[in-house]
């Protein structure tokens, strides 16, 4: 069948090409095969992965045909067996060797029949890549393609322009690569991103509570190390509920801080300020020696401000300023 001969032994089973072992397929099995690799590999990874077979198929073909110098006849053979085959109707439009430059326009070609069965919009990529690994063989430099017309876009053939190009499909496959890593990584980002506000969120409901301990007496813990946005926040949860208490006196405990820095310092003075405009007032409790040493060191200016060393001690001295007394029962 123009000039290719099928030879099939149905004794075994076997189907020959021009003398090489060849399979036969339904279109809609390819269809079935090529929609798998995109079900799993997804629709980036699966176009790098036909660019690659096609590619691959390409160089394949044109080994067959090594040191052939008639490359005008090889490329009319090549018609006429991609028309015996199924594969549809090639014909080589514009063709330099010296310029490493072809043109090539395809009609009815396999894979135009399964993407148009498939409803798809979209020119195949397994093809035009399949010629470019021709190409390469034949000009014996790496060549890449180029779609100029489509099927798929109402034009009556696909035309695939090939030329010279750096990009080969080893650079497609870690370009794919590099960009799958990025992905993986901003996609850890994300997480990681999403992570740490949950962990903020948490930290901020648990960090610093305002405690009711008496009419007009609220409790305020300081625990761990605080940032601009805890202070901030600190600040603002205080106020909100000493207005929202009616409550006079604020006591800050620091029992549950180790180590005090001159910015901590300064965010518990700003709050000290906030609370009197409001007409409230604050006391420090919980003052260890250690701590008492380092807010001395610190430089920070905390005259007028009423300390005690223990929770309780402050507890006290507000009850008294509340007007109230504690009394031992009988």
């Amino acid at each position: 069948m123009n000039k290719n001969e099928f030879v099939w032994n149905s004794q075994e089973g076997e189907l020959t090409f021009d003398g090489a072992p060849a399979l036969l397929f339904w279109d809609s099995a390819i269809e079935l095969f090529l929609n798998t690799i995109e079900e799993i590999s997804g629709s980036d990874v699966s176009t790098t992965v036909y660019e690659v077979t096609g590619f691959r198929m390409g160089n394949l073909v044109s080994s067959y045909y090594e040191g052939r110098t008639d490359v005008v006849e090889l490329l009319n053979e090549y018609s006429d067996i991609y028309k015996s085959a199924g594969w549809g109707v090639f014909e080589i439009h514009d063709y330099s060797y010296e310029e490493k430059r072809a043109v090539v326009r395809i009609r009815n070609s396999w894979e135009h029949r399964i993407f148009k069965l498939a409803g798809k919009n979209k020119a195949g990529v397994l093809l035009p890549s399949h010629w470019a690994g021709i190409f390469s063989g034949l000009f014996k430099q790496d060549v890449w393609y180029k779609m100029t017309k489509s099927q798929q876009e109402g034009h009556e053939y696909d035309e695939i322009e090939i030329f010279p190009s750096t990009v080969t499909i080893s650079h497609n496959i870690h370009e794919l690569a590099r960009k799958k890593e990025q992905e993986s990584i901003m996609e850890l980002e994300k997480k990681v991103e999403a992570r740490t506000e949950e962990l903020n969120s948490l930290v901020q409901e648990l960090s610093s509570p305002v405690i009711p301990v008496l009419n007009g007496i609220l409790v305020i813990p300081l625990i761990g190390q605080y940032n601009e946005e805890r202070i901030s926040n600190l600040m603002e949860k205080a106020l909100v509920e000493l207005t929202r208490l009616k409550a006079k006196y604020l006591l800050i405990d620091l029992t549950g801080i180790k180590q005090v820095d001159p910015y901590t310092i300064h965010g518990i003075q700003k709050l000290i300020q906030s609370v009197r405009l409001i007409g409230g007032q604050c006391f420090i409790v919980g003052v260890s020696a250690e701590l008492s040493i380092q807010i001395l060191s610190s430089n920070v200016k905390i005259e007028g401000i009423q300390s005690f060393s223990s929770l309780q001690q402050g507890v006290e001295y507000a009850i008294q300023q509340n007007g109230y007394e504690l009394v031992k029962k009988n």
